[in-house]
């Protein structure tokens, strides 16, 4: 006995990458989180990494793109988290999928037509990407 429960706190980045006005969707696979929903490229903060460094890091790992420059977009709190939402200013390469294992496929959307099965704050985060609106408290 003698432990201590501690509440763990998720601090998540996700990236719009667009391109000719579609934006970039991964669909999850194996991650036991919302597989087979499309998300934009993401993942966690590693301890002692910089919210902005992660938020390219995983562009990088997830769709084998170079952040070239990157900006804050949207702060979404949720239940026991909260995510970061950047968007890609300028990048380089042709996106192909980084992580097989846990992503089965990549495409590029329009904003106003995302796939049927789209991670439910993606259009949360485009309405207040469009309205400018930095904070939400998402759920």
């Amino acid at each position: 006995m003698g432990m201590t429960t501690r509440s763990r706190f998720e601090v998540i980045v996700h990236t719009f990458v667009f391109d000719r006005g579609r934006m970039l969707l991964l669909r999850r696979a194996n991650t036991g989180f919302l597989d087979g929903n499309y998300s934009l490229p993401g993942g966690h903060v590693e301890a002692g990494e910089e919210v902005a460094t992660a938020a390219a890091r995983e562009v990088a790992e997830e769709a084998r793109i170079e952040v070239l420059e990157i900006e804050p977009c949207i702060v979404m709190p949720y239940g026991d988290g909260v995510d970061f939402l950047f968007e890609a200013r300028r990048w380089r390469g042709t996106p192909e999928i980084g992580e097989p294992d846990r992503c089965d496929d990549l495409l590029w959307a329009k904003p106003d037509r995302l796939p049927e099965k789209t991670a439910p704050f993606i259009e949360k985060a485009l309405e207040l990407r469009r309205k400018g609106i930095w904070y939400h408290q998402f759920g």
